[in-house]
Order: C-alpha cells, then structure tokens, then sequence
C-alpha cells in the first residue's frame, strides 16, 4: 500500500474569479486559440465570457467551436482539431461540463495527428505527434475531467463510449472557480454530484487504491456526501454547497486520474447508450450495490469511508436511490443476461473496469450483478 506512483502535472487554480486573476498564465502559450464547447452551458455558467474577456486582454485571438454534444462523438472532437489546425491555434481551451472538456482534449490530439475511424481506441498512449497545449474550465462539480487525462467519447462505427487518455492529454492549467456551477439546476446538479462521489467511492475500494488516492477518495466523500444529504427537491443550495461539491469533484478526478472507474461506470454507459440516461444518473444506478458489496469484501476499509460519510454504507445507499429517482427499462431476466453476455463476459471481454472491482469479478459475477440491480430496483 505504501508503494506509490502517482503523475498528475497540470497546473491547478482555483477560487473565485481565479480566471481574470490568475489568467496571465495563458500567454505563455500562443497568440491564438481554439475555444472548444457545448451549446449553452459554457455561456450560461458566466465561464465562456470571463475567459474571452481574459483573451482580449491578453491580445490572444480566438475561435469558437461550441458543437459539442452530449457524450461527444469522436467525429465531433476531429472537426474541432481540424478547425484548430486550420487557424495554427497554440493551444485549446476548453470550457463547460465533461462532454467539453474530454472534447477539447480530443481536439487538442487531432489538431496535431491524423487518426481515422476508432483508431483512437488502440493508439493511445502512442500518439504520433504531442497534442497542442489544453487549459480546462469546468463548468459542472461532476466529472472531474479537468484535472485527469481521459476523454470519454462515443464510436461513430458502434455507439459505444470508450475512454482514451495519454499522459501528454493532461491540461497545462485548470481553471476551477465554483461560481460557473451556480447556473445548474437542481436535477443536474444532484446527477453531477452523484457522478463525483461514484468515482470517489470506485477508486477507495478498487483494487488499485493507495494510500494518495485513498486520501483524495476521502476527502471527496466528506464534501460532497453532507450537500447530498441536505438536498431537497428544487431547494436553494448554497454557495457554500457549490463549494464543497465542486471541490469534492475536482478530489474525485485526481482519484480516476490514477485509479480509473470500476464496475458502475462499465454498467453505467450501458444506460447511456442504449437509453439516454444522463452519465451520473446512470453510473450511481449501479453505486448501492457497488458499496454493500465492498463493505462485505473490504469492511476496514469500508469502516473508514463511512466515518468519511458521517453514517453507514446502507444509509448511503438508501440516499443515492432517493436522491437518483432512476426507474431502469423494463426488461426481462432473459433479456438483462443476453445484454450482459454480449456486452461484458466471453473471451476478451475482461474490461478494465471488471479487473479492478474489489474480489474476484469474473464472468459469472459479471452477470450476477448486473441482473440483480436490474431487478432489484425495476
């Protein structure tokens, strides 16, 4: 436990108004950039206008590409590369919730190299050319994809989200300022949060966990459990909440950063893909379940995170459930066992996600699990 290895080299900033006071850092990197987006939550938080106002200022030219979607194609993340390579960009900034973000790293990798298709998928970690220089400016307190390498995106051949992530994908500078969330309603907000505490709650009881990201898990767990826990449906939330909930979001980014997810997030992009479920609606599905099965596994560990959490792991996963609201498609046994064989179990079906969930977690298991939330809960 106490051999670690941990790389994390971007440069974090945060508080309020941290982009105009800490913004000077971007000169540094080009005379133009590409600013990469969603269509309305980069300009809604306040984030879209502070950094153009900071690139004025800084006499840095722009360009926007505010197309991408929610769970980003990759063909969206190469228009956006090519624009950026069109224009010479120095650098790409990008700015909103995770979709945003894991595009502009995806663009910044094609501005700089050719990469048809999915080859992405298995060329990782050996990009032919580093990709242009990134900032990120998080708009959400979810995915923690400012502060790791990996880019979800979503195959135009099969529709399936898979993740990508070298170590030249960190960004050079984070920008976190709690504010950009306070545009978020209530029902995204708990979606984001419930995201934040998945990765948290994966990576403490995963089989990769060391002492450094136990450390980051907990200190998200103590942030963003007590918000969740004082939530009402459609009440105010406080600056002070944003606070934590971010922060405790930016701690479970540095956990995935080096952990990765486990088995909620392989369950959870099934939902997604097939269905529309949000990305934290549907990974935190699959998280009561996760955390009754780690403390049985696990239960000094699982002592800990609940002194973390302030009560127990079955009060927890009470609150997820109610909080979540989620009701799965209704599918049959026969159905739910044909979805996770095709998808999840046979030869070279060993995601990583399966390898690092605590105890042995093979085919049957696998299986098992996946039909019993299912059911349970539909």
């Amino acid at each position: 436990m106490k051999n670690m290895d941990y790389y994390l080299p971007c440069r974090l900033v945060t508080g309020k108004d941290c982009v105009n006071e800490k913004g000077e850092v971007l000169s540094s990197l080009g005379r133009r950039c590409l600013l990469v987006s969603g269509r309305h939550g980069a300009l809604a938080s306040g984030a879209l206008q502070d950094v153009c106002a900071l690139l004025k200022r800084l006499g840095i030219a722009w360009e926007l590409f505010d197309k991408v979607e929610p769970n980003p194609l990759i063909s969206t993340a190469r228009r956006a590369g090519a624009l950026a390579a069109e224009m010479s960009a120095g650098f790409v900034v990008g700015i909103g919730g995770g979709s945003a973000l894991d595009c502009a790293k995806m663009a910044a990798v094609f501005a700089r190299n050719d990469l048809p298709g999915d080859s992405v998928y298995t060329v990782q970690k050996r990009w032919e050319h580093p990709p242009l220089p990134i900032v990120l400016v998080g708009t959400t307190a979810g995915t923690g994809s400012e502060i790791n390498k990996y880019s979800v995106m979503t195959s135009d051949l099969t529709g399936r989200k898979k993740s990508v992530g070298a170590d030249c994908d960190y960004a050079r500078v984070v920008f976190g300022d709690p504010k950009y969330t306070l545009s978020l309603p209530y029902r995204y907000t708990v979606s984001t949060a419930l995201d934040a505490l998945t990765h948290a709650s994966e990576g403490f009881f995963s089989k990769a966990a060391n002492e450094m990201t136990d450390a980051a898990a907990l200190a998200a767990v103590e942030r963003i459990v007590p918000v969740l826990a004082s939530l009402r449906e459609d009440g105010p939330i406080s600056w002070e909440q944003r606070e934590d909930l971010y922060y405790g979001s930016l701690f479970g980014g540095m956990v995935i950063a080096h952990i990765g997810t486990c088995y909620c997030h392989a369950f959870g992009y099934y939902l997604t893909e097939e269905y529309g479920a949000p990305h934290g609606t549907a990974c935190a599905f699959f998280l009561p379940d996760y955390l009754s099965r780690a403390k049985e596994l696990l239960p000094q560990k699982a002592a800990r995170y609940e002194r973390a959490c302030g009560g127990t792991i079955e009060a927890l996963g009470e609150a997820v459930r109610r909080l979540n609201a989620y009701t799965p498609p209704p599918l049959s046994r026969e159905e739910l066992s044909q979805v996770a064989t095709r998808r999840w179990t046979g030869p070279g079906a060993g995601a990583n996600q399966f390898l690092r969930t605590p105890g042995r977690f093979g085919e049957a298991e696998i299986r098992d699990t996946f039909l019993r939330v299912f059911l349970k809960q539909s």
